[in-house]
């Protein structure tokens, strides 16, 4: 399966063992992408995909279109699925304009900017690690239109919530490695009326239910009340793993 960034086709390893077969391919269907990358997946805690140009040559940056959004990225240092694309549409859809949002891996805007955009909340803090996803970030929010709304932070979210405090009514935890592990710093910026956690992580498959009782029973041991408001699979991550979002409410006891 192809992935088209702008003029930018990615394409997985399993489908391009055959190289030239591969660029004639998408060449012919795609006739105006300046390059075809290979993707690896991503490595490392800043999330960088690991990619091979098989033909053309890279621009430094592209622009992506989304739902009326523009997200300006480099397609070969930065990582940005287009497998969540409804889920991206599902939770601006869920936002409300009194809410104030924290987005605790910002990335280059994925999810802060259309709920900026579509729900126009209070406000949205985006907290991003990587100073290269963070100057993307920056553009992307002036590109979009939305510095009232979205305050970008530079760092790492497990500090940077201490600072923003117990504000939240949501907060989005789009990262798919020991996201668990993250979620005592999620639930501290939940405000005293409680709030949404979206917990994205990987899992085996079958075991999907496993995540939700690990998420549930430590927001428990953390004094607060939780409950599963839903779960859906994103997408297929691998033949033994699936891309799951739990939506939990918790509440302070």
């Amino acid at each position: 399966m192809v992935k088209l960034y702008g003029r930018v086709a990615l394409v997985r390893p399993e489908e391009s063992r055959d190289v030239e077969e591969t660029v004639r391919r998408i060449l012919k269907r795609h006739p105006t992408v300046e390059a075809i990358l290979r993707y690896w997946g991503v490595e490392g805690e800043y999330r960088r995909p690991r990619v091979e140009v098989l033909w053309g040559v890279a621009p430094q940056s592209i622009v992506y279109r989304e739902y009326g959004v523009e997200f300006e990225l480099d397609p070969r240092s930065l990582m940005f699925s287009l497998g969540n694309k409804f889920e991206r549409l599902r939770i601006a859809a869920m936002a409300r304009s009194w809410e104030v949002i924290v987005d605790m891996f910002a990335g280059v805007g994925q999810f802060s900017i259309p709920i900026a955009y579509h729900a126009a909340p209070k406000k949205i803090h985006a907290i991003e690690k990587n100073p290269e996803a963070y100057r993307f970030l920056l553009r992307n929010i002036e590109r979009n239109r939305v510095s009232e709304i979205v305050d970008p932070h530079l760092g790492d979210c497990r500090e940077v919530a201490g600072a923003i405090g117990p504000v939240a009514d949501r907060v989005l935890m789009g990262y798919l490695h020991n996201t668990i592990s993250f979620l005592p710093h999620a639930l501290g910026m939940l405000s005293s009326a409680g709030g949404v956690v979206h917990i994205h992580s990987l899992v085996v498959r079958g075991k999907e239910g496993e995540l939700a009782a690990e998420a549930t029973s430590t927001a428990e041991e953390l004094g607060y009340r939780a409950k599963l408001l839903g779960q859906r699979v994103i997408k297929s991550y691998s033949p033994s793993k699936l891309h799951i979002a739990l939506d939990i409410f918790a509440l302070k006891h």
